[in-house]
């Protein structure tokens, strides 16, 4: 029993940390203002996004899982860390271009997939360990993303963009630490 309540932790940790993408953009959507048909459109879309890039890397997790075992492990650690290093770089070092939003037809289902983009190697990750994990991780990623994301928008309309950039500094470090994590597991 006290595993499974461990791997619901991990889950939304991991959950929450992927969000903060989705969050700290919407801040700066929301900070711009966006109508609320756009907005409804972004949270699902980034919902359904999360899902089908954690499937996909999901589902390669455990076909490489197949073929290399351990060493398979040991990458996705690694693959975890880097991705959280890149959080905190992009966080800290990029530029103002990616609060410009424009809501045309295909631009919410692409910036949804960018957003949704690092959900595809934590699937990688996943789909190194059981299933059912797997299954629950990647539903649990697209609604806390789509919740962190609706959060976002809201609170863009009440605080200033640096709430956005703390919370992705905070997914950056619980991905490293989940890194740190399954390399010493």
């Amino acid at each position: 029993m006290l595993n499974h309540i461990h791997d619901l932790l991990e889950i939304l940790m991991m959950s929450l940390a992927l969000g903060m993408d989705a969050f700290s953009l919407a801040v700066g959507l929301g900070l711009q203002g966006i109508k609320r048909d756009t907005a409804w459109q972004l949270v699902t879309n980034i919902g359904l996004a999360h899902v089908f890039m954690a499937s996909v890397g999901l589902v390669a997790g455990m076909v490489v899982q197949g073929l290399l075992g351990q060493v398979a492990q040991w990458f996705s650690a690694l693959l975890l860390i880097g991705l959280g290093l890149h959080m905190v770089y992009s966080t800290l070092f990029s530029g103002e271009s990616e609060k410009s939003f424009n809501p045309h037809s295909l631009a919410i289902p692409i910036f949804s997939l960018t957003v949704s983009f690092d959900a595809l190697s934590v699937g990688f990750s996943l789909g190194l360990r059981s299933t059912a994990f797997g299954v629950v991780s990647v539903l649990s990623f697209g609604i806390i993303g789509s919740m962190m994301c609706l959060l976002g928008l809201w609170l863009g309309k009440r605080v200033t963009s640096l709430a956005g950039k703390y919370g992705e500094l905070l997914g950056a470090a619980i991905l490293i630490g989940f890194g740190i994590h399954f390399l010493i597991k």
